[in-house]
This record gives structure tokens, sequence and C-alpha cells, in this order.
């Protein structure tokens, strides 16, 4: 088994409201979030600061251990709340989630004999939609004391299994999983890429 988590710490302040509640196609970001990974995922955790907005989402409800420390901060706590050695990480403000690629990570995780499984578009990882083993712990609390906010930060540390373009994109050849919401205007941008 492999656990979901879905980071919805963050404070939105380039979007100007709560980014987790924007309803995106008559759903709520962080419930889309939720269904997506629980087609694979039991349990779904949801990890943020204040718990108190989050209240009525159908999933465990996780508080950051160590407050404002961005999506890394997120990770540590659901590395360390989680039931199985494996978590699948999926931020919040992504509202895509194409099950073929998230099977696929899924399975590369629970075969291979590394510590992370990401997909990588061109050079660059996408790390906020990956796979983290509880191996991962004391590196990524490491980059926490260092104060080091990138989730890449502690990569050089671990055994990372990269899922290239050519083994994603046929999954999703769109890479709409890896789209996300920073600020209203991207989700306008969005709305109008789905029409295209």
């Amino acid at each position: 088994m492999i656990t979901g988590a879905v980071l919805a710490g963050g404070e939105s302040s380039r979007f100007g409201r709560d980014k987790a509640l924007e309803v995106f196609h008559g759903t709520r970001m962080v419930d889309r979030c939720v269904q997506g990974l629980r087609a694979l995922c039991d349990p779904v955790l949801v990890v943020a600061n204040d718990l108190s907005r989050l209240l009525d989402v159908d999933a465990a409800l996780v508080r950051d251990i160590i407050p404002r420390r961005g999506p890394l901060g997120g990770i540590y706590t659901a590395l360390f709340f989680s039931p199985h050695p494996w978590v699948l990480v999926k931020a919040t403000d992504m509202p895509y989630l194409e099950p073929a690629l998230a099977e696929r990570l899924a399975r590369e995780a629970l075969q291979d004999k590394a510590d992370v499984v990401v997909p990588r578009t061109g050079p660059y990882y996408e790390p906020l939609l990956a796979a983290y083993h509880v191996r991962c712990l004391p590196h990524v609390a490491r980059c926490i004391r260092d104060d080091k906010r990138q989730i890449i930060s502690f990569y050089g540390k671990v055994r990372v299994r990269t899922l290239e373009e050519t083994q994603w994109r046929p999954l999703d050849p769109r890479g709409r999983s890896f789209w996300n919401v920073n600020t209203p205007e991207d989700l306008q941008r969005i709305l109008l890429e789905e029409e295209t």
C-alpha cells in the first residue's frame, strides 16, 4: 500500500485567497486532489498549517509538525505520519491528476529500490507530484534545520528514480498533471487551455 498526501499548507499570497478551497469545475481543489489520490492510496492525508478551514474535507487531516516551512515541511509531516513506507505527494494547487501517471509513479515506487520517484520535464524535476520513501525523513529534516526550502535540496543525499518525459508523456500527453495554479491568471489560462 501507499499513502497519499495532499499538501494544502500554502498561504496563497499570490492567488489572493485560499487556493485549496477554490472551486474548480464544481469541486474545491483540495477535494479534487483527495479524490484523485484515493483511487490508489489509503489513507489519504491532507497536510496544512491551519486545519480549521479544512474540517469538512473527507480525508485524514494532519497539522504541519514544523509550521511555515513550505512544501518541504509538508512532505516531512506526511512521511512522519504515514503508516506505509511510501507516500505519493500532490500539491493542492495542481487540479489535475491523470490516473495512468499516478499508477505509474506508485508502481515504480513499490517495485524500485529508490527513495524518491519523481517525474522530470526536460531538465526540471516535478517534486510536487512524486513518491517519497520514509528513508528520506532524516535528509528532509536536515534541510529544514538548515533552512533550505527547495524540495530537491535533499535529492543528492538519496537514491532518486527519475520518470523521464519520454516515459510519462504517453500517460499524460499534455502534462496536465503538472499544471499548477499560483495566480487567478493561471486559473484562467488553464480553463482556456482546456478548450484548445
